[in-house]
């Protein structure tokens, strides 16, 4: 069975979440070669568009992962891209990646929220989780103002050029909606203040 698009589409204060279009695909490709997330970022299942929105497809039929684009909401430029991979026992995997110039205003956290938020909602799963890696500073603290609660350290869990790195682990779980929807609330109203 499928995984749905969210309708209405997820939005936030400065972005919505659709689906990867072809015109997506320079971008996508030049954040994947930046120094700072080229070794966290994983490479392009394909060598160009269609291959790319084939294979996004694909896997969101097949139930196995929903892969969104973090667009402008003004003019739907592509400024990163967001996803939940679903795992056994019902429990989604997500990754979240920006553009340079759109970090630091909010929006992987907003982004990271709302979809956190959808996929133990809209998609009943048991379990939402990241992980990271241990000297991967910027994406633990993302994780951790998008509300994700640390478990624990996997030693050597993720490699990345032969080297291996020490991974947290961090989960959100339904318990946690109330939570989350107060940080989003407070997060918006800061925003429009």
């Amino acid at each position: 069975m499928g995984l749905p698009y969210p309708d209405p589409a997820l939005r936030g204060s400065e972005f919505v979440l659709r689906p990867f279009r072809a015109d997506d695909f320079g971008a996508a490709v030049e954040m994947g070669a930046e120094d700072d997330t080229a070794k966290w970022v994983p490479a392009m299942p394909a060598a160009d568009a269609s291959g790319v929105m084939e294979f996004v497809e694909q896997c969101r039929r097949e139930g196995e992962m929903l892969h969104l684009v973090i667009a402008d909401h003004v003019n739907d430029t592509y400024l990163g891209e967001i996803m939940v991979v679903i795992g056994e026992h019902h429990v989604g995997e997500l990754g979240c990646g920006l553009v340079a110039h759109a970090r630091g205003r909010g929006i992987a956290t907003e982004a990271l929220r709302l979809l956190a938020s959808w996929s133990l909602s809209t998609l009943s799963l048991g379990r939402v989780q990241v992980f990271v890696a241990e000297e991967n500073t910027a994406a633990i603290r993302l994780a951790e103002r998008a509300g994700f609660h640390h478990e624990g350290m996997l030693r050597s869990y993720i490699e990345h050029d032969g080297v291996r790195f020490d991974t947290a682990v961090m989960s959100l779980v339904p318990g946690d909606l109330a939570e989350l929807t107060d940080a989003q609330r407070a997060s918006s109203s800061s925003l429009s203040g």
